[in-house]
């Protein structure tokens, strides 16, 4: 029985690294959710292997990687990558990143015989399908819209919701899923920096025990999106919720699920 297999993609040049510098996962090796460390994939084949993208809002930790990505992997056929956001999502990209200032505008060189990427915009609650997978996007709790997506398959869903603050309607959510199995959960500042914390709309070690202690203890729960200035801190405050389920995302890992 085929099992979702996660990689937590964590750029740099030492391997391996614990630190998340950005934010992206790949999914099978063919569908990536944001592109941080997607263009840093060790080889060129490898990363045409990715087919499918969905992005979750437009901060640079977690679209960044697109334009090299694409650059890299780029062959002119009618065969493209399929990339999936919501409206602001796209709209950000449109205006500020392919727009031939920062980079090329992609749309008007490759034309449709041999586009560089096809556009998909979702919306929240309305799910699609890409492979195996059921994709249902979920809003998140962000100071730009941001979209967390939900993975569903036979053998058991998983959820991506990183980069929000926490918001009512978490539990209520997580008790809507039947046969959740893992989610990877934002977990950004310290607990000392909650100030920080509210005015960007991440999520301290505290705010996620509030909200990891009504999740199912057969649910793993990791934790993602770790400031690196400030790793061993929240790496410390993670562990003294004494959760048995929560673990921080690590990039030697394989998530099976």
């Amino acid at each position: 029985m085929h099992r979702m297999k996660i990689r937590v993609l964590m750029p740099s040049v030492d391997t391996p690294c614990r630190l998340h510098y950005t934010t992206s996962v790949l999914i099978d090796g063919h569908l990536a959710i944001d592109t941080g460390g997607l263009p840093y994939l060790r080889t060129v084949e490898e990363q045409r292997q990715v087919d499918h993208i969905l992005l979750t809002h437009s901060h640079i930790d977690h679209i960044g990687g697109l334009p090299i990505f694409i650059d890299n992997t780029y062959q002119p056929t009618p065969q493209c990558p399929e990339i999936y956001a919501g409206s602001a999502t796209w709209d950000s990209l449109e205006k500020h990143i392919f727009n031939d200032l920062i980079w090329p505008n992609l749309d008007r060189i490759g034309g449709t015989e041999a586009p560089f990427y096809r556009k998909h915009v979702v919306d929240a609650h309305r799910s699609f399908t890409v492979g195996k997978y059921q994709v249902t996007p979920i809003p998140m709790e962000h100071i730009v819209p941001t979209l967390g997506y939900l993975l569903e398959e036979e053998t058991g869903n998983v959820l991506f919701a990183w980069d929000t603050a926490p918001f009512p309607e978490f539990v209520k959510m997580i008790d809507s899923i039947s046969n959740l199995k893992a989610i990877f959960l934002d977990a950004s500042f310290p607990n000392k920096l909650g100030w920080l914390a509210e005015k960007s709309q991440h999520t301290t070690p505290s705010q996620f025990g509030r909200m990891v202690e009504q999740v199912p203890s057969n649910v793993r729960v990791i934790a993602m999106h770790l400031k690196p200035g400030h790793h061993d801190e929240l790496i410390e405050e993670l562990q003294q919720l004494n959760l048995p389920n929560v673990e921080v995302a690590c990039g030697e890992a394989v998530y099976e699920i």
